[in-house]
């Protein structure tokens, strides 16, 4: 009767994790011909990336790395750019750090504790870093170069930082851009957060991103760019997404496939930031695409309705990503 129990239980096992590959193998994001003649083009090409002067700041034995871009006449101040969950630096788009640059600005990008080329080994299950550690991440950065005051733009979690250091050290921030973010994801007053879409990029990184393939890894981060897009659907960049991709790989440390859990435990742990910012006055501008897939528009609209005095700039069909389209 044992065995039998036992035979049965390995059936159904077996079972479940047939379904679960035919799944994954069938909802994964597919791509034609032609996108697949692009990839192997991008990648016989090799990898490049516009990078400025890079360097390091330390937080209680945490190294961040940055790197700066400057403008040709004098600055009119700095900009620091935050990224979102699990991606690095390098995520900001060209277009984005040239904006700033040719307006007047120092730009400092830099590597969220994690990713990229700052340290992945700074998470502690028993005693998980938060939104404020990070916040002080990017503090370091600027006690590092010298710098009292900055503009903070951060995108998605990256907002979240920016919005955690405006409320804990406002004396730092010149002003806020807070973009595609929310002031607590968590808010039971607002839509959830959209979990389709979280399953969808959990399908597409398990399918393509369990391979050492670059082709499979360009692929990867195509499928969840897509998938981020809203109602306003365009051709993606793929010879900066391919030649991003892996100038990760071949020149820095790659992806961490354990940076999304960690991060996420850290917006988890910090909590509602929506008190907090009701007394914030420092110049606040909140950014958020109407048809976001992944963090609803409502979220952005109540930052904005929290903060005294903030703009608005709300884009029609824009999801959770920056494309140029919406640049100009």
């Amino acid at each position: 009767m044992f065995k039998k129990i036992i035979l049965v239980l390995g059936l159904l096992i077996a079972l479940c994790v047939t379904a679960f590959t035919i799944y994954v193998f069938t909802a994964a994001e597919e791509f034609t011909e032609k996108e697949e003649q692009q990839i192997e083009a991008a990648i016989a090409k090799g990898a490049g990336q516009q990078v400025g002067t890079e360097g390091f700041a330390e937080n209680n034995g945490v190294r961040i790395w940055y790197d700066v871009f400057t403008p040709t006449d004098s600055a009119k101040g700095t900009v620091v750019l935050i990224m979102g969950l699990s991606a690095d630096a390098l995520a900001w788009p060209k277009f984005f750090i040239d904006g700033f640059v040719d307006a007047g600005y120092n730009v400092i990008r830099l590597d969220n504790r994690g990713v990229g080329m700052s340290s992945w080994d700074a998470f502690d299950p028993e005693n998980p870093y938060s939104l404020s550690d990070m916040g002080e991440d990017v503090l370091a950065v600027l006690d590092t170069l010298q710098i009292q005051k900055a503009h903070l733009a951060g995108v998605s979690m990256g907002g979240m930082i920016g919005q955690t250091i405006s409320i804990e050290n406002p004396e730092r921030v010149a002003s806020l851009i807070s973009i595609m973010s929310s002031p607590w994801v968590m808010d039971p007053d607002l839509p959830k957060l959209n979990y389709e879409t979280f399953l969808k990029i959990g399908v597409n990184t398990f399918h393509y991103g369990m391979s050492e393939s670059e082709v499979d890894a360009v692929k990867m981060r195509l499928a969840l760019r897509r998938l981020l897009m809203g109602s306003d659907k365009y051709e993606l960049d793929i010879d900066r997404i391919a030649q991003m991709t892996l100038f990760n790989l071949r020149n820095r440390n790659g992806y961490n496939p354990q940076a999304g859990r960690e991060q996420t435990m850290a917006i988890e742990l910090s909590g509602s930031r929506i008190e907090a910012l009701k007394k914030l006055i420092i110049p606040t501008m909140v950014i958020h695409g109407k048809t976001d897939p992944l963090i609803p528009f409502e979220h952005g609209v109540k930052t904005a309705e929290l903060i005294p005095n903030s703009k608005t700039l709300w884009f029609n069909g824009m999801g959770h990503i920056i494309p140029k389209k919406y640049s100009d």
